[in-house]
């Protein structure tokens, strides 16, 4: 009776060590594929002046509650490319991407940008894209890509050009505009915004390098040149499973240049700590981030009559138009504040850009008593300006 106890329990401490062992080897693996290249470097030194003028623009703002309450958001337009089998089977499924994007937009609400899908998904069926590495990016996008927005291809399988499996990467360099994300990685909440986050300029926590220790100092004093050149992220000696324990605690004990222990953020999402650890950006990082799409808008956002950005003239013009109540009560929205008696267009969407209503309406009462449970975006238009309002039902 013994024996049969002591092997069961065997048994059982063999299937918990490789469990453990299984999860460790899915966290060091299927990290982060982008990387830091002398020509991105550069590119994002030339630009640090207008970075920071309009960081600077943008913290201030968030500051001022009377500014920020009249900041619309930035809807950018995103192309989805979902690989599938060549008979069409298999793929990211529709929940899973529509919970990815509305992840992705929860977390970028922060930074004022909102992203919604630009026309159908696209979907390519081919056997042989289905295990992606990253050398072969070309054969990828030549048939199978958009100008001037964002493309996403969600894969079954991405590895590196050395067959490291990776969970996803971005490649921003020039004009290019592509993200890259393997299929598993979609729903783990960070991935995504971690790419994105390089796509508007974002270094990783622990600096340019994935081979060197930052020379980024503890105390600080050189977080603007060093490490990933932003202030509000403590220094980073490269995290990984290794040094972070089952409750996102850093375990490490290396030292900087001065001797200080290293004290990294656990939960930022441009670290390399466990995915399931990874929740948030710091203010900075967000004011980079906007400040960066600002610079490089025009590269990604294609025209749509539909969704078009508004101006600051339509901004100044409407900016005393309010939603009530809100989150909607008994089925019905209503619009007061500068508007004229003149009828009024309205569409409202999902944050993944599908339209779900529109319609014109004269005594400012909408009924969207159709709608499901959720957030939405409404744009309201008349003969002489627009404007896009969020409402929750």
């Amino acid at each position: 009776m013994k024996l049969l106890v002591h092997r069961n329990y065997l048994v059982f401490l063999s299937i918990v060590l490789l469990t453990s062992i299984a999860y460790t080897q899915n966290e060091i693996e299927n990290q982060c594929g982008t990387v830091s290249t002398t020509e991105s470097i550069n590119f994002y030194n030339s630009i640090k002046p207008q970075l920071k003028a309009l960081e600077q623009d943008f913290i201030q703002k968030k500051l001022s509650k009377k500014e920020s309450s009249k900041e619309l958001l930035n809807l950018i337009p995103i192309k989805v490319h979902i690989i599938r089998n060549s008979d069409g089977s298999g793929g990211l499924d529709s929940s899973s991407l529509e919970n990815t994007i509305a992840n992705l937009n929860n977390i970028y609400a922060k930074a004022y940008m909102q992203f919604y899908l630009y026309e159908d998904i696209n979907f390519i069926n081919n056997n042989a894209l289905e295990h992606f590495n990253k050398k072969n990016e070309k054969s990828l996008i030549e048939a199978n890509y958009v100008s001037n927005i964002i493309n996403i291809y969600f894969i079954d399988y991405v590895e590196n050009e050395i067959e490291e499996s990776l969970c996803g990467y971005t490649n921003s360099i020039g004009k290019n505009n592509v993200i890259v994300i393997k299929n598993s990685c979609a729903s783990n909440n960070s991935t995504l915004a971690h790419e994105m986050g390089h796509f508007f300029s974002l270094e990783h926590t622990h600096g340019t390098s994935n081979s060197k220790q930052t020379t980024e100092l503890v105390d600080g004093s050189n977080c603007d040149t060093d490490g990933d050149g932003i202030c509000d992220t403590p220094a980073d000696p490269k995290l990984s499973s290794n040094t972070i324990n089952n409750f996102c605690e850093y375990t490490g004990n290396l030292t900087d240049a001065n001797g200080d222990y290293y004290k990294p953020d656990t939960g930022n999402i441009m670290s390399y700590s466990r995915r399931g650890c990874r929740n948030h950006f710091t203010e900075q990082q967000f004011a980079r981030m906007h400040a960066y799409y600002k610079l490089i808008k025009d590269r990604i956002t294609t025209p749509i009559t539909d969704l078009n950005p508004v101006n600051d003239a339509t901004i100044n013009a409407l900016s005393e138009v309010t939603l009530y109540p809100n989150p909607v009560a008994n089925g019905s929205i209503f619009i007061k504040g500068a508007l004229n008696d003149n009828a009024l267009q309205y569409q409202i969407s999902n944050y993944q850009g599908q339209i779900l209503a529109k319609g014109i309406t004269s005594n400012k009462a909408i009924n969207v008593n159709e709608l499901a449970a959720g957030a939405y975006l409404i744009i309201l238009e008349d003969s002489k300006s627009r404007v896009i309002k969020r409402f929750i039902k």
